[in-house]
């Protein structure tokens, strides 16, 4: 924001030191010695903060997310309020809480009840051990679904209204068959973009989702006059300038993330800031502080909701579609920063190119969105947001992949969710070059994943993770002849994406995917131990206790995914083509190409298109020059990263084919997202 003066001038600073230093005699060298290794051991963490949250860094363990910093967070190069373990997914604090369903929950400090375990399908986020072991094997689901008792002072119905039943309508006369039959019936439903089960049930959906908050929080007796209060950003106040002391608080109480605001009278300047810090101590304060400080309490629970497969009646059963067709519902998840968008908007176009192939198995697209408001592509691509149970990840936060599983949890629970027998989960850095085959369209209890050699299959600290879970949960929950148990214990050597997987299978494996990631987060040397990676080791471990086996390879034998130019197109056939098994390309490596002079002849890194991670959106969608042709006597090649360096001519067309549609994706898509006139609405939109 601004700088302030030290508490003493430099000149008394100096000679405070300088008497102190007579009093003692001088400073010996052994003093000396020891202020060089504290500064030395403070730099060596510095470092090794930076490094292990660099994008670089994230790049080489290579899991596909790099979203973890927000663009306002670098825009403005300020958060004075670092993350703390309370506010961290798996925290085990009351913020875990009421992420499925109930009221809007004011946290407070403290943890859960010691009886308790975490259960995403439960309201409150909880349940005693025995119902998360009934949700889990399938028992009961009906009636796990509970209203959440109300635990603040701002009520859900305020928010939503009530909960109205609602079933999908172009389901309703589609009846329960098998195989080829349900194959044909949904090419008789085609693909509706934009389906009902999107619409969210009364309010919400919105940034500014509650006006009840504000006026239970913007009381004037509560502000603190002649105060400054610190922490993250949310809005800067030269951008949120408001007239009065009650005007701030209100723009505060409408951001989700605001915790915190501090308003100038002169200058009118409002900023908006995050602390989880529910009394946070002022940087300053007294008759010569001019800012006006204030507090909103921090808000867990739904900002939206969505029609749910429970909610139907009597009358409704008779019509829905209890078994949905074979076909394959393609799931995105995203924190919906700008760097994210712009590879999802180009993502989604060539989904929709080969959904239209004429016997495409692509049915159905949704975009699950982790964030606490909506964005700018709410109208292009079909969206469910969900609320991030890392609330501050709207603004910045270290692991933003860690609110993905719950999300994806809560939306296998939704009427959306009943559009095809399959889903396929994707990256917003996956291409689609062709429509899958059916083959990828595995029975219940069998999915598709691929293979991610760094993935440990014994990996230590994941192991144990597992195993106390089986030390908490009953045999009834995961039998003693179970594959967990047994002595030679492995993991499979995938992620969630890209992998193929039934409906019923991932709504099962869902809620214990979100458990691992939560108990992943502690303690701190497990966190730091499976880094960006635990993500993916916790949905291999809840697809190892769910009981569903993946069958697993990489590039090129894998069906799904290669990436160019660590993997090979494939076979070249008698007519000079390429014939390759994937059906999605992941951009992730961030090619050079080199002549054998050593003369770089193209790049594409995904990290500096459109000038860098950290712009504002909607990025400017520009095309992108082909790699070079092949030709055996130009000794192309690859940056060193690459052993060996050489570029293959199969290499090198996969590079091109990937290209090709990226190209083709940017030729179709507007410069302004869909739904808005200008592209400065857009822009506020993706603040």
């Amino acid at each position: 924001e601004r700088a302030y003066p030290r508490a003493w001038g430099d000149g008394e600073f100096r000679r405070a030191m300088g008497a102190a230093r007579l009093r003692r005699g001088g400073v010996g060298k052994a003093h000396l010695v020891a202020c060089v290794g504290v500064v030395c051991l403070v730099s060596l963490a510095v470092f090794q903060a930076l490094r292990d949250t660099h994008p670089d860094a994230v790049a080489v363990r290579h899991d596909g997310s790099f979203d973890f910093l927000s663009r306002t967070a670098h825009e403005r190069g300020y958060a004075r309020s670092e993350p703390t373990a309370l506010s961290r997914i798996g925290g085990r604090v009351a913020g875990f809480k009421a992420r499925v369903g109930g009221s809007l929950d004011v946290a407070t400090a403290g943890g859960r009840d010691a009886d308790l375990v975490v259960n995403p399908f439960h309201p409150s986020g909880y349940s005693d051990a025995r119902s998360l072991e009934n949700t889990i094997a399938g028992v009961g689901a009906h009636q796990t679904r509970g209203k959440e008792e109300a635990s603040s002072d701002v009520d859900n119905d305020e928010v939503f209204g009530t909960h109205a039943a609602s079933v999908k309508e172009d389901t309703e006369n589609v009846v329960n068959r098998r195989d080829e039959t349900l194959l044909e019936a949904a090419d008789e439903l085609g693909s509706e973009e934009f389906p009902k089960s999107l619409r969210p049930i009364g309010t919400g959906g919105s940034d500014d989702f509650s006006d009840a908050r504000a006026l239970k929080s913007c009381v004037s007796s509560t502000y603190k006059p002649h105060t400054e209060l610190w922490g993250a950003v949310v809005s800067g106040g030269d951008e949120n300038i408001m007239a009065s002391a009650d005007l701030c608080c209100q723009s505060c109480a409408r951001k989700r993330a605001c915790t915190v605001w501090v308003w100038h009278p002169s200058s009118n300047e409002c900023w908006l800031k995050s602390d989880d810090d529910p009394n946070p101590e002022p940087h300053s304060s007294g008759d010569g502080v001019a800012w006006t400080s204030g507090l909103v309490a921090k808000v867990h629970g739904k900002t939206v909701a969505y029609a749910q497969i429970d909610d139907r009646s009597a009358d409704d059963s008779k019509r829905v579609v209890e078994e949905p067709p074979v076909c394959l519902h393609t799931v995105l998840t995203s924190s919906g920063n700008a760097y994210m968008n712009w590879q999802t908007r180009i993502m989604y176009q060539t989904y929709k190119k080969h959904a239209s192939e004429p016997g495409s198995i692509l049915k159905a697209f949704t975009r699950i969105l982790h964030r606490g408001r909506d964005d700018e592509l709410m109208s292009e691509v079909p969206t469910m947001r969900f609320d991030p149970n890392q609330v501050k990840c709207d603004v910045w936060c270290d692991y933003p992949v860690a609110d993905r599983s719950l999300a994806v949890a809560q939306w296998s629970r939704t009427a959306n969710s009943q559009q095809c027998s399959h889903v396929m989960m994707v990256e917003t850095d996956y291409i689609y070059v062709k429509s899958p085959p059916p083959a990828i369209l595995l029975p219940k209890g069998r999915a598709m994943g691929f293979e991610y050699q760094y993935i440990g299959l014994k990996e230590p600290n994941m192991l144990r993770v597992v195993r106390e879970y089986l030390g908490e949960v009953g045999f009834d929950a995961v039998p003693k002849d179970h594959p967990a148990r047994q002595n030679g214990l492995s993991l499979p050597r995938t992620g969630n994406a890209p992998s193929c997987l039934t409906m019923e299978d991932l709504r099962k494996a869902a809620p214990l995917w979100a458990t691992f990631v939560e108990r992943t987060e502690t303690p701190e040397a497990t966190r730091k131990a499976l880094g960006w990676l635990r993500d993916m080791y916790a949905y291999d471990a809840a697809v190892l206790i769910a009981g569903i086996e993946h069958e697993i390879k990489g590039a090129p034998g894998s069906l799904l995914m290669a990436q160019p130019p660590a993997d090979d197109a494939g076979v070249k056939t008698s007519d000079g083509t390429f014939h390759f098994n994937a059906f999605l390309l992941h951009y992730t490596w961030g090619p050079e190409i080199y002549d054998q002079n050593e003369k770089k002849l193209w790049v594409f890194d995904k990290r500096a298109y459109g000038g860098g991670q950290y712009k504002k959106g909607p990025y400017e969608l520009v095309k992108l020059d082909l790699p070079p042709e092949w030709a055996p006597d130009a000794g192309l090649q690859l940056q060193t990263f690459f052993n060996p360096r050489a570029l293959t001519e199969s290499k090198l067309e996969l590079l091109r084919v990937m290209i090709t549609e990226f190209n083709e994706a940017v030729e179709k898509l507007p410069r302004v997202p869909v739904g808005f006139d200008t592209l400065q609405e857009a822009e506020k939109a993706a603040e």
